[in-house]
């Protein structure tokens, strides 16, 4: 239930229908307790608001009465949450501006704190709130004169900080035609000037930055009788300098650690390479030696004391390469990489030959750190290499690397162990004056762990948790432990003293410490929070940190900010040879990952949870009854669900991957969809599941659609056909039917064949009873119809398809065909009509939190809009979804969006029309679409 103010006063009860609230007083009155939701408003404030200023003699009287009528219309639900308070009413509502105030506090938080991506999302989804004139429709010019302006102040202001997030991420000039907008309808906004001029700028259009200050002052002169004040004077000479930046700066080099110790002269070394990166040198640097021997510590300390001779920042992967089991491919690396670069899922491409182009035009020009740690091999690493002078990059690996020293000139650091000397300096700042008062016995100890300062950091917490005990007591256990142990080889490798002190050590733990040590080292991610710990452990979420934390202060387990806990390589390796229980413990947190992630989905996208599998919530999972913690959780585990998927069975993987299909769909998402249908299909596939791996085929065909592939699709989805043809499954077999059709009208516009496929799919939907898919495909062959010009059929359909829906009572069903309803209307010249079927349809989709649904709707909204020549609000519209459409992925869409762009700015007269036209069909020309002869035709004439 929702009452929305932000554009025509608009109340939707709980089954997502608007209710219809009749008469100009009681719209009026119930806009001016909506505006004002969880306020005491007083009878006499009411009673001038809904007079208009001019409320007669028993106007409160009457007040009282119009609320009775009030909640007479609305639901019980509705009517119950507008209560009689002290002087007046409260109306205990959620509206679109209470939330579009909480996005927005949400979004500036993120900006202050240069979280970039965060601050994009949040205020894109307090903008896309907005549905036109906030209470257009009420008859209250009061009550309009109060508030608007107010909610047009917070609106720009919101517009403008999400500019200024996707300006921090790279998005120049794509941002320039919708600023030039904006500041035709705010002349005197300064910061809206100096957001144009640095979108310019950073997309090499020096003197169009130039003109624009130019601009900005006349204006201000103009109107104002002021010159520029001191930012945009200063960005001004920025300008003539040459020197704005507008560039995301990463900072992902994890903390220092904690009492460093040595390492001058490979410090001293590392230094010296600055000159040649100052001089434009692309300079790569190979550290290399045993594990546990303090690369990665060497590697951060590092970069952390010359961050500041990298002012475009530091990008950080652990390539894992010594994790038999879970390695980071370069693809992935490049695509966490092209995500702090600034790009949105959406835009990463799938072919990691495709990202490494990317990531190199991205860092050139650049001035980085970037530290690849724990390589396994040159081709995790090479793909890797920053093409353009002037950045670093650092890799830690136990191989010498030789092939990246002798093709791309890598320089080799040697890291041995630490000296005498250091390992006493170390063991001194950990333990304390103990052992200078037992030298000898601590040079023991030292020796005894080899000298790794992983080994010592171990021996050393355990002297500090036995205070009464002497070092050298401790030195003849440790000395015992090893001449026991049966370990590799007995010529004094480094890695025997190593396993001699995990061993030592792990037998200083208690059962369950010790049970979490080696269930830890079963994880298949990077890292875990403490639900997923207290899956694996069977055990309560608040007793797994107490034992993780334990772990970490034996420093068996590292602790990773905010609340998650890793593991050293060596140390994960060593707990997996421990482990017992092993596949009880794995399925209890697969299980855990699985039913967290419906639970979680099921918050997020609550009107779909009858598409999804029924499971269970998760008895110790994280609480996800908020959206925007669910939302949060899923993207906080995304990762660990590919890796989940690549290890788990058929069950599980295949779970997971419909579970997260729209999240993963709608997100933009195209890296770990890909990578997580491929492993539900590999598991499938291994089981001899052919019903799992066709769902798995059918998903990665959807992933394919949307990236704009439509030739790959449809090869996943015949070769789902075969396998689902051979084991009579009508569901799996009326799915691919239907995404064919959608391939055929999306993307061919061979309407014929497409409402052939359709037609397939129906009866077969039908005679399994699946509802909700019978209801789309009726829309589709709805859609199909209309672009056959034959619209007594489509409007058939769609009253099929609308009844079907409104029987389920499942509101993203209905939005799809006032969509539809929508096109139809303005096909046929009724562009008032179309615009009130968008309406609707946005605000359900909303509603529903259906983004890609919302998209469409936007652009249906832009084309009515255009139809009736509401150019400015069509432009805006077309705007808007565009960037919808570039965040969810739709590349055919996204192109469709940029040719509304265009032509609207023709209609308007703005010069950046045919910048908007030939981006459209340069996407268009891409994805080899019909509306490419269109345009090059148009563009010709021009």
């Amino acid at each position: 239930m929702r009452v929305g103010v932000l554009g025509p006063l608009l109340v939707v009860d709980g089954s997502g229908a608007a209710l219809t609230i009749t008469g100009g007083r009681p719209r009026a009155l119930l806009a001016s307790l909506a505006v004002r939701a969880n306020q005491i408003v007083t009878v006499d404030e009411l009673a001038e608001l809904v007079w208009d200023g001019a409320p007669p003699a028993g106007a409160t009287r009457s007040i009282r009465v119009y609320v009775t009528r009030l909640r007479q219309a609305l639901t019980p639900e509705l009517a119950e949450r507008l209560v009689t308070q002290g002087p007046g009413y409260v109306w205990r509502a959620d509206t679109d501006l209470l939330e579009f105030e909480d996005l927005c506090r949400r979004g500036a938080e993120a900006t202050r704190n240069g979280e970039w991506e965060t601050a994009a999302d949040v205020l894109a989804r307090a903008l896309a709130l907005w549905r036109g004139t906030p209470l257009v429709d009420v008859p209250s010019e009061l009550l309009r004169e109060r508030e608007v302006p107010r909610l047009e102040r917070l609106r720009l202001h919101a517009v403008e900080d999400r500019v200024e997030a996707d300006l921090q991420r790279g998005g120049d000039r794509q941002l320039v035609p919708e600023l030039r907008e904006l500041i035709e309808r705010h002349p005197l906004r300064e910061r809206l000037h100096a957001q144009l001029m640095r979108a310019l700028a950073a997309a090499g259009e020096q003197a169009e930055a130039l003109e624009a200050y130019q601009r900005a002052r006349r204006t201000l002169r103009d109107e104002l009788g002021v010159e520029p004040g001191p930012e945009l004077r200063a960005l001004h000479e920025q300008v003539l300098a040459g020197s704005v930046d507008q560039r995301a700066v990463p900072r992902q080099l994890p903390s220092d650690v904690l009492n460093f110790t040595g390492r001058q002269h490979e410090l001293r070394t590392l230094t010296t390479l600055l000159d040649a990166a100052a001089e434009g040198a692309v300079v790569i640097s190979a550290i290399d030696g045993t594990a546990g021997v303090g690369k990665t510590a060497l590697a951060i300390h590092w970069g952390r004391r010359v961050a500041d001779r990298f002012p475009d920042g530091q990008l950080y992967v652990n390539l894992r390469g010594y994790d038999l089991e879970q390695p980071v491919s370069a693809g992935d690396a490049l695509a966490g990489f092209l995500r702090a670069l600034g790009l949105a899922g959406a835009q990463i491409p799938v072919d990691t030959a495709e990202r490494a182009v990317r990531y190199r035009s991205l860092m050139a020009g650049r001035r980085m750190l970037v530290v690849a740690d724990n390589a396994g091999s040159v081709d995790q690493v090479r793909p890797l290499l920053p093409g353009a002078p002037g950045s670093v990059l650092l890799v830690t690996s136990r191989d010498r690397l030789a092939g990246l020293v002798a093709r791309d000139g890598a320089r080799r650091v040697n890291l041995d162990t630490l000296s005498e000397k250091e390992s006493a300096t170390l063991l001194r700042a950990l333990i304390g004056p103990r052992v200078d008062a037992e030298a000898a016995a601590a040079a023991q100890l030292a020796d005894l762990c080899a000298r790794l300062p992983l080994a010592l950091r171990v021996v050393a917490e355990l002297a500090v948790s036995r205070p009464k005990v002497p070092l050298a007591e401790l030195a003849e256990e440790l000395a015992d432990r090893q001449r026991r142990l049966d370990l590799l080889d007995a010529d004094g490798d480094p890695l025997t003293s190593v396993r001699a002190v995990f061993s030592w050590s792990y037998q200083q733990l208690d059962e369950d410490q010790a049970r979490m040590f080696r269930l830890m080292g079963l994880h298949p991610g990077a890292d875990a929070d403490v639900h997923a710990a207290a899956a694996l452990a069977d055990t309560t979420p608040a007793a797994a940190r107490g034992l993780l934390d334990a772990l970490a202060a034996a420093h068996l387990v590292i602790q990773v900010p905010p609340d998650r806990y890793g593991m050293h390589d060596l140390l994960r390796a060593y707990a997996v040879e421990l482990a017992t229980e092993r596949d009880e413990a794995l399925t209890r947190l697969y299980d855990h990952y699985l039913h967290a992630a419906a639970t979680a989905m099921d918050t997020v996208f609550p009107a779909e949870r009858d598409n999804r599998p029924s499971l269970p919530k998760p008895a110790t999972g994280p609480e996800l009854a908020d959206p925007d913690v669910a939302r949060a959780w899923l993207d906080s585990e995304r990762a660990n669900f590919v890796a989940v998927s690549a290890h788990a069975g058929v069950d599980h993987a295949s779970g997971l991957a419909t579970v997260l299909f729209r999240y993963l769909d709608v997100g933009g998402h195209g890296v770990e969809s890909l990578a997580l249908y491929r492993n539900a299909a590999r598991a499938a596939g291994e089981a001899g599941d052919k019903t799992a791996e066709a769902a798995a085929l059918i998903s990665i065909a959807s992933a394919h659609r949307r990236l704009g592939r439509p030739d790959e699709a449809g090869t996943f989805l015949r070769r789902a056909l075969d396998l689902l043809q051979e084991t009579g499954d009508v569901l799996g077999q009326a799915r691919v039917w239907a995404n064919l059709g959608m391939i055929e009208t999306q993307y061919r516009r061979r309407y014929d064949v497409a409402v052939e496929y359709f037609t397939t799919a129906l009866p077969l939907y039908r005679q399994v009873g699946a509802r909700t898919m019978e209801g789309f495909v009726l829309n589709s062959l709805g859609d199909a119809e209309m672009n056959r010009d034959r619209y007594p059929q489509a409007v058939a359909y769609f009253d099929q398809s609308l009844a079907v829906f409104r029987e389920l009572d499942y509101s993203i069903g209905e939005a799809s065909v006032l969509d539809g309803f929508g096109e139809l209307a303005v096909r046929q010249g009724d562009h008032h009509t179309a615009v009130g079927f968008y309406e609707r349809s946005l605000a359900l989709f909303h509603a529903a939190g259906d983004r890609s649904g919302e998209s469409y709707s936007r652009h249906g909204l832009a084309k009515a809009r255009h139809g009736i020549g509401d150019l400015a609000a069509a432009h805006a519209d077309y705007a808007a979804a565009l960037e919808l459409f570039v965040q969810t992925g739709d590349r055919l869409e996204e192109a469709r969006s940029l040719a509304g762009l265009a032509e609207t700015a023709e209609a308007l007269g703005r010069d950046d029309a045919g910048e908007r036209w030939r981006a459209a069909l340069e996407i268009f020309e891409e994805l080899d679409a019909p509306e490419a002869a269109r345009i090059r035709a148009r563009l010709a004439e021009v």
